[in-house]
C-alpha cells in the first residue's frame, strides 16, 4: 500500500525498526501560513509528530467553527505492536481558549474502507457535511483530533475493528493534538479530552477510554460518547455458515468482508480463507483496498451464504474475532454516554443492551438512550453527547 508523501522512504523504514529514532520537534513560527520541519532527532515513541502542516485553506478541509486546521502525521501502532505513521486531522477553534486551555475532543471516524483511498479527516469540510456535528464542539471551544487508523492512508492494511489499536490510535492523535496546538497558536489544550465516535469510531471511542489509564496516564479521559458501536460481534458471526438466508441489510456483505479482511491482519495465525469460497476469498481481499461505496457496488446481490465454506463456529475463527473486536466490559475511569438506534441492522440494539447490563454489573457508569432510528442515528446524538460532556467534570490544569 502506498506510503504517505511528505515522509521519505528510508524514515519509514527507521520507523519499521525495533530500535528507531525520527526528527520529532517541529519549528513552527506563528506567522500566517506554516508547515512543520524537523528539529531534533529523538527516539521514536507513541504520539510522536513527524509532520505537521496548516491546511486551513485546502478546499473541504475546514468545518464551521474551526480557526485553524491542521493536517498531522504520528507515530502509533499497528496490530503487529510497530509504530508506523497515522494521519489525522486537528481543528483549532476560532474563539479563544478559556484560561485552563481548550478542551479536546477525540473524534474516531466511522466506516469508510480499509484502503489507502479511504481516508475520512482530511476532507471534512466537503459540502459542510461535519458542521452540524462537529462545527458545535468548535465553537463551545473544543479542539478537535480527528484521526485515521492504522493502516489507512499509511503502511499496512488497516485492521478492521481491532478495537485495542483503534483505541491507542485515537490516544495518539491526543498526545498530537497537544503538541500542534500550542506551536501553531500558542495556547496549551487541557490534558482533559472526551473521546466520541458512531459505529466503528464508537467502538475506538470506547476502547480510547478504557487504555487512558493504562496507555495514556498523562491524559485523563473525561468521558465516552459512543453512537451505535459494534459489540458482540462474534456472537452473531458464530451463526454464519454455508447457505445461510439473505439478511435484509443494505451493504452487510461489505460489513461481512471489511470484519473478516481485518480479522486477517489482526490474527494472521488464524485461516480466514480455509472458511471461504474462491468468491468469498475475492471478496475479503477486495476489501483490503476497496472504500465503502465501491465495495458496496462490487459486492451487490450477493450474500453471505455464498461466500462461505464452512461454519464459522467450527474451529479458531470465532474465538479469534471475539478476542480482536470485543468491547471491555469494565475499567472505565469516566462516565459513558451511549446512544442506540432501537432499529439498527448493523448494531443490533439488543447486543447492545445485553453489553451495557454487563458492564453496569461491572460498576461502569453507563448513560445508554435509544431512539427510534436506524444505524444512521441523527445529529441530535452529537448535540445530546455536547450537552452531556459540558456537564463532566473536567481537569483545571
Amino acid at each position: 500500500m502506498r506510503s504517505l508523501a511528505r515522509i521519505p522512504r528510508r524514515r519509514f523504514a527507521a520507523m519499521l525498526g525495533s530500535v528507531v529514532s525520527v526528527l520529532v520537534a517541529v519549528v513552527i513560527g506563528l506567522v500566517p501560513t506554516l508547515t512543520a520541519t524537523p528539529a531534533a532527532a529523538a527516539p521514536a515513541t507513541a504520539g510522536t509528530v513527524l509532520s505537521a502542516e496548516d491546511i486551513t485553506d485546502r478546499p473541504d478541509a475546514k468545518v464551521a467553527g474551526a480557526g485553524k486546521v491542521v493536517a498531522v502525521t504520528y507515530l502509533s501502532p499497528q496490530s503487529d505492536g510497530t509504530l508506523v505513521p497515522v494521519r489525522a486531522t486537528i481543528m483549532i477553534p476560532a474563539v479563544a481558549a478559556p484560561k485552563d486551555g481548550y478542551r479536546v475532543l477525540a473524534y474516531g471516524h466511522g466506516t469508510a474502507g480499509l484502503g489507502d483511498d479511504c481516508t475520512v479527516t482530511d476532507r471534512m469540510g466537503h459540502q459542510g457535511r461535519y458542521d452540524s456535528w462537529l462545527g458545535p464542539w468548535l465553537k463551545k471551544g473544543y479542539v478537535i483530533a480527528a484521526t485515521e487508523y492504522a493502516g489507512i492512508g499509511g503502511p499496512g492494511v488497516h485492521a478492521y475493528l481491532d478495537g485495542d489499536i483503534a483505541g491507542k490510535n485515537i490516544l495518539d492523535s491526543v498526545r498530537a493534538a497537544r503538541v500542534v496546538t500550542p506551536q501553531f497558536t500558542g495556547v496549551q489544550t487541557s490534558k482533559g479530552f472526551v473521546s466520541t465516535g458512531g459505529s466503528q469510531g464508537g467502538h475506538a471511542a470506547l476502547w480510547a477510554g478504557h487504555l487512558t489509564p493504562s496507555y495514556a496516564p498523562e491524559l485523563t479521559n473525561v468521558g465516552v460518547a459512543a453512537t451505535s458501536p459494534p459489540v458482540d460481534i462474534a456472537d452473531y458471526f458464530s451463526a454464519i455458515r454455508p447457505g445461510v438466508p439473505p439478511v435484509e441489510v443494505p451493504d452487510y456483505v461489505t460489513y461481512f468482508s471489511y470484519v473478516l479482511a481485518g480479522l486477517k491482519v489482526a490474527r494472521p495465525d488464524v485461516d480466514v480463507d480455509s472458511y471461504l469460497t474462491p468468491q468469498g476469498r475475492k471478496v475479503v481481499k477486495d476489501a483490503q483496498t476497496l472504500c465503502y461505496p465501491n465495495q458496496g457496488r462490487a459486492t451487490k446481490g450477493m450474500t453471505v451464504g455464498q461466500l462461505v465454506a464452512k461454519p464459522f463456529n467450527e474451529g479458531p475463527l470465532i474465538p479469534a474475532l471475539r478476542s480482536v473486536t470485543y468491547v471491555p466490559e469494565k475499567g472505565y475511569p469516566a462516565p459513558i454516554l451511549l446512544q442506540q438506534g432501537a432499529l439498527d441492522p448493523v448494531a443490533f440494539a439488543p447486543l447492545t443492551q445485553r453489553w451495557v447490563d454487563r458492564a453496569k454489573a461491572n460498576g461502569v457508569n453507563v448513560d445508554l438512550r435509544t431512539y427510534q432510528a436506524g444505524h444512521g442515528v441523527g445529529v441530535y446524538a452529537e448535540t445530546n453527547a455536547l450537552a452531556w460532556s459540558e456537564g463532566l467534570r473536567w481537569p483545571t490544569a
